[in-house]
């Protein structure tokens, strides 16, 4: 393939969000093509996000093929009204024109205009490919984050066992669930719960009213706040805060959709990391466990209790589930693997 002059429309205008440079910039920057941010200068192909302006002539009046990429699920959303307001929002906001419509019918109407659609998920792809069959599923690079090797130094006697959860505030809810959990741990052992996040979070369409990260998490997680540490989100600090980590969780309230049909880039994460890992059910954590023969998912409440202590307990056990993760990473996610992905995706729309 030829070098490409690639108009992006992106998540964040310095190209530093994780969905910018985990994605198109990852791929652009290894095989030697440049983005250009300003969609008015020539290109060869456009690739728009989730925060682009959908009604743009930009990409209505394109003369170039247009890439849709479209990592969340914005196709199922929690229901109508949240929907409407979604859509009402970006509206307000400027991000998008045209008429006020419900997000999910500005998404429905870009998939179908666009030469290609990518996502991150086989169940978003069932969904797309109803409006366009060039669909391509292509998780993140994580070649930011070190391969570790599973520590032994948090699982000796007596030692405080500290929990490890990273992500955007947009997810840390899912914690609230399985709080109760927590507090029976704490009679066992002597736990620590790190979060590896914002400080601050907005509350509507990350821009509206600003919250305290900690202040959420005390509230949700009220017997053990104390035990609650919040740091910010760096790949220095994530690489230190694994470290010093027994466990890592992704817990997720599945009923609102856009969370439950995420990918599995974090579990894939933690095994990188060379922690265990105990995730919900979802469908992508289901599927991600099951290939790499590794029991991180929790089904129950007891599931989630026992699968604890087995871990924290058996320092044997918690390493042979990180063998077996890092085992599936070099054989399913590797740097070439990825590229391979992203060039079969442009060479669908470019011949």
């Amino acid at each position: 393939m030829s070098k490409l002059r690639i108009g992006y429309s992106p998540l964040s205008q310095d190209l530093t969000s994780a969905g910018d440079r985990r994605r198109l910039v990852f791929w652009a920057n290894n095989r030697g093509h440049t983005i250009i941010t300003n969609l008015k200068q020539k290109v060869d192909v456009i690739v728009a996000s989730e925060n682009s302006d959908f009604n743009s002539p930009v990409f209505t009046k394109s003369a170039v093929p247009i890439i849709f990429d479209l990592v969340d699920a914005y196709l199922s959303p929690l229901n109508p009204i949240d929907d409407l307001a979604r859509g009402i929002g970006k509206k307000l906001s400027g991000q998008i024109t045209g008429m006020t419509r419900p997000f999910s019918h500005h998404i429905q109407e870009f998939c179908r205009q666009s030469s290609a659609v990518l996502c991150s998920s086989i169940e978003q792809q069932d969904v797309i490919q109803k409006l366009n069959r060039n669909c391509h599923v292509i998780l993140d690079s994580h070649e930011e984050i070190p391969f570790s090797k599973f520590s032994i130094s948090s699982y000796e006697p007596n030692s405080v066992k500290r929990i490890l959860w990273e992500g955007q505030p947009a997810t840390i809810r899912g914690v609230k669930g399985i709080s109760p959990i927590f507090s029976a741990l704490t009679k066992i052992f002597d736990l620590k719960l790190d979060f590896v996040t914002d400080e601050e979070y907005f509350m509507y369409l990350n821009r509206y009213i600003r919250r305290s990260t900690l202040s959420l998490l005390k509230s949700d997680l009220k017997k053990i706040s104390s035990k609650v540490n919040i740091v910010p989100w760096t790949p220095e600090n994530l690489l230190i805060s694994a470290r010093m980590s027994s466990i890592a969780i992704i817990p997720i309230n599945l009923s609102i959709p856009i969370q439950m049909l995420k990918p599995e880039n974090r579990l894939l994460i933690m095994w990188r990391l060379g922690l265990p890992c105990l995730t919900s059910p979802s469908p992508a954590y289901v599927r991600a466990s099951s290939r790499a023969g590794v029991n991180a998912v929790s089904y129950s409440t007891e599931d989630w209790f026992e699968n604890f202590v087995h871990i924290l307990s058996d320092p044997d056990y918690a390493r042979s589930q990180v063998t077996l993760g890092q085992k599936y990473l070099l054989e399913n996610h590797t740097k070439d693997i990825l590229l391979e992905k992203w060039d079969r995706a442009f060479e669908s729309v470019l011949g």
